[in-house]
């Protein structure tokens, strides 16, 4: 499914976003982020995150961090992000990494996104969109745009 953004019919006037692995909602003027990371292993648990704008962009940074700081790592390993939102392992020599997303809400808990390198990437390329949705919001062009 390509990424796409659109306002809610309830009338709320949030702007809610869809894409492959990230959807959410995003407040009228763009004060707070509703952000659920889908997993691509396990069914379609996620993890459930109530950010500020600032927060979203941490967020995001502390994944990048760690997938950089860790992903080219060879042989069984597990390692932590800084806030400890996210952790990645493998736990086969050989075997396909595994990124975990600990949520902020307890009712939707850790999801699990497994692959090769490029795979994990595609979380932090598509949080890119979900970044760029909330500047253009913040900036009052809250109009929905397909990307």
């Amino acid at each position: 499914m390509a990424y796409k953004t659109f306002l809610s019919a309830t009338g709320s006037g949030n702007l809610i976003f869809e894409g492959d692995i990230l959807n959410g909602h995003i407040t009228p003027k763009g004060q707070s982020v509703s952000l659920k990371i889908f997993s691509n292993d396990r069914g379609y648990s996620c993890a459930a995150f109530e950010l500020s704008p600032t927060d979203a962009k941490a967020l995001r940074d502390e994944l990048e961090t760690l997938l950089t700081a860790q992903a080219e790592k060879a042989g069984v390993f597990e390692a932590e992000s800084s806030q400890k939102r996210f952790g990645l392992s493998r736990e086969t020599d050989g075997g396909a990494l595994i990124l975990a997303v600990r949520g902020t809400d307890a009712r939707f808990g850790t999801s699990y996104h497994r692959g090769n390198l490029d795979a994990l990437k595609a979380v932090v390329t598509e949080f890119d969109q979900v970044l760029k949705t909330l500047q253009e919001t913040v900036a009052g062009a809250n109009t929905p745009v397909a990307v």
